[in-house]
Parts: structure tokens; sequence; C-alpha cells
């Protein structure tokens, strides 16, 4: 069977619409006549366009060439349960490569709505790759963001992993340097707050929520803090756990935990270094109206690592006896300090017979059944004490010399407190 010949369309032009045939029944040789005439059309009008002339609107596109379509837009609907647009890239550039080059304008290489739906979904099945990897590539600094989400009513960015050993969201500032200028991996802010309006960011001080085995893991490695927090009003930093640490902080040259302000502990309180206070005592419920009064006593200061035992003993017949003291007591203590008072009558005779030997020491020249009351001292001697003695005297380090760690007790500006001019310094660096 001959097929009739085809007529080459003029370069550029698309194939002209077939005018519908009056016959009721086409032949097979009409029928393939005019499917390869419109399919030649299509090819040679294609072909016959340069590669990178626009395209007109309405035009084919051309695969493998440069297209523009000038101010017309293409649209592209389906209503199949798959792709409206598959796009595979099987060497090492992009999949999809979209640029906007619009300079400074407002434009955006991808705008993705999802209706009630999800605007954007991005896979990856590389374990090393990301499903979504965005660059911001200002050669300044600014405002900008690699990624900018805006949830409205709902989450800016809910992240979520599978794996106890990856992040859900891991942020890391490659910044070169140590202090808060320097920036932070990640920068909260809560309570509608901005960079302007640093009292209201999320982790500095404000109500960030951090959920997990540990609710706040803070390690400073320089002469900073793990963690820092200020609040007006409230908690600076509020800490819970239902069977580990409530709040970790961990720092090798400074304070892991530093409260600006009153710290309460609503339970025990373990220190396996140096406890240094202004001052000390214990508060309770005053024993003799408790539901309306306290109770305070100073604890016992000395310049020596000093413990105190105490105890009131009955002489014998010949006005002696022997004060035990417990097994673990000559390994704790040395450098000991005797005191005897007579009970009941005079006994001007009392004294201390024997000093501390194996654990006990004895008392003489009293009466016979005559109490006797006795305190002895010791200085530490266990390991730790002979490692770390508390020194009595000290000379204020450089930058901390012309300050007070209680200013307007010595008749100065509060400004002038140590831990005034510390948090001053901190504040001024987050707001950098």
């Amino acid at each position: 069977m001959a097929v009739e010949p085809l007529t080459k369309l003029p370069a550029g032009s698309d194939p002209a619409p077939q005018a519908p045939s009056p016959e009721p029944v086409r032949s097979r040789r009409s029928l393939l006549g005019a499917g390869l005439a419109g399919l030649a059309g299509l090819v040679l009008g294609s072909l016959g366009r340069p590669p990178g002339a626009d395209a007109a609107a309405g035009s084919s596109l051309i695969l493998g060439a440069s297209n523009s379509a000038g101010t017309s837009n293409t649209a592209l609907t389906t209503t199949s349960t798959g792709s409206a647009l598959k796009v595979t890239q099987s060497g090492s550039g992009y999949a999809l490569d979209a640029y906007q080059s619009a300079g400074a304008g407002t434009g955006t290489a991808i705008h993705a709505s999802g209706g009630q739906n999800n605007g954007i979904v991005t896979k990856t099945s590389g374990k090393d790759k990301y499903a979504l990897d965005a660059l911001q590539q200002a050669s300044a600094g600014g405002n900008g963001a690699a990624i900018s989400a805006s949830g409205g009513k709902n989450n800016g960015i809910v992240a979520t992993t599978a794996s106890n050993s990856t992040f859900a969201i891991k942020a890391i500032n490659t910044t070169a340097g140590t202090d808060f200028a320097a920036g932070a991996g990640i920068r909260a802010l809560a309570g509608g707050g901005t960079d302007a309006d640093i009292e209201n960011q999320g982790i500095y001080p404000g109500a960030g929520e951090f959920c997990g085995p540990t609710g706040i893991v803070g390690v400073s490695n320089t002469t900073g803090y793990g963690v820092f927090g200020y609040a007006e009003s409230g908690d600076g930093v509020w800490g819970k756990s239902g069977s580990s640490v409530g709040v970790y902080g961990s720092s090798d040259t400074n304070f892991g935990i530093y409260s600006d302000g009153d710290a309460r502990v609503a339970g025990n309180l373990t220190a396996t270094g140096y406890l240094s206070k202004g001052g000390g005592s214990f508060k309770i419920d005053h024993p003799l109206d408790p539901a309306n009064k306290f109770l305070y006593h100073s604890f016992v200061e000395s310049p020596d690592m000093k413990n105190v035992y105490d105890g009131v003993v009955t002489l014998d017949s010949a006005g002696e006896a022997t004060v035990s003291l417990p097994d673990w007591f000559g390994a704790l203590n040395r450098d000991f300090r005797y005191q005897l008072t007579a009970i009941g009558s005079a006994a001007p005779d009392l004294h201390v017979k024997s000093e501390v030997q194996d654990d006990a020491f004895s008392i003489a020249g009293g009466a016979s059944g005559q109490k006797v009351s006795w305190q002895l001292t010791g200085i530490r001697k266990d390991a730790w004490a002979n490692a770390h003695r508390i020194p009595v005297e000290e000379v204020k380090p450089t930058d901390e010399r012309g300050l007070y760690v209680h200013p307007t007790e010595n008749g100065q500006p509060a400004a002038r407190g140590i831990d005034a001019v510390r948090n001053a310094a901190i504040k001024a660096r987050m707001r950098k």
C-alpha cells in the first residue's frame, strides 16, 4: 500500500489542525495517512525551530535544548494518583534545577502549595544524603536563611527520627570561635521575640522546650556556662525528669550551672567538691509555732577542715572513764583538741588521762559516779581533704580585683559586684 507524499511545513510553524472528514466512515488508508501527516508535522515543526529559540505561547517544549516562553506560563495538571511531572536524573547533576534570576525581587524559584495536602515531599534512599539540601549563597551576612518555615497557627517545622543514634534536628554553626558572637547551632525565639528583643528567646532566657531522656544538656569547654538561665520573674532554668537528670551542666573551667539569684533544691543536694558560701544555716518549721514561723541556726565555721564530736560519760569508782570512738575515727582525723566539763560539782583535777589511741581516749581526776561532758575535735586527713585543703586567704583573680562578692555590704554600688559584671558581659555577648 502506497503512502501519499508528505508536505514539509515551514520552519518554526506548528502543524495545522486537520479538518473533520465529511465521510462517516474513513478507510484504513485515509486514517494511516492522516496519522503520519500529523506526526510528520509535529516532528518537522519542532525540528525546524532553532535550539534555544523562544517558544511562543502554546508551542511545544524541546527536550535537550533551552526553552523560553517569554511572559507566558506553563501549566501541567493531572487527575491521576501518580505524579503530574516526574523527572529522573541518573548522572551527577540535579533532577530539577530551579533558579530565580530577578535579582533582589520578591519572586521564588519554586512555590509549592498543597491546598489541604503536603506542599512538597522530598525523599532519599541514600543514608549519607539529604532529602532536602538548601544553600544560602549570599556573600554577606544578613537576615536571609537557607530555609524559612512559617506554620501560621501550626508548627513551623516538625522533625522526627526513627533512630536513637540520630537527631531529629542537627544544627551546626561552622563559624570559628567560642564567644556567643560566633553564632549558635540553634537560636530559638519565643513569645513573638525578635533579634532586638533578646529577652524573649526560647533558650536564653525564655520558654524553649526540649524533650528527651535529658531535658537540657549544657556543655561549656571554655570560660562560659553550659546553661545560662535568666528570668525577671519565674524560673531561669526549670528541669524535670522522671528517672534521670532534670538539668545537667558541665564546664571544664568555670561553672557547670550558675544561678543569678536564689537557687532552691527541693530534695537532697550532693556536692563532691567544695561548698563555698557567704554564710549558712538550717531552716526548719519553728518547733513552738510550726504553722507560722521558721527557726534558723547558723553553721559552725572554722579555718580548718574541722570535725566536732561530743558526749557525756559517767566516771567509775576511781573517778575515771574511757570514751570509745567509731572505728573510722583515727583514719579520718588528726590534730585532736579536748574539752572537759564536770557536771554537778567542781572537779579541779579533771583531766585527759590518755589521748586518742586505737579510737579511744580516757578521762581521770573526777569523783566516783560524776558525769562529765566532753568535746573532741579533729582535722580531716582523708584522701580528698589532703588533696584539696581549703585556702584560708586568697588573692582575687586579676579580672575580679576591685569587684566584690557582696558589694552593697561593703559600701559599694551593686554594679561593682563580681556577678553583676559577669552577667552584664554575658548579656552583651548574647545581644551581638
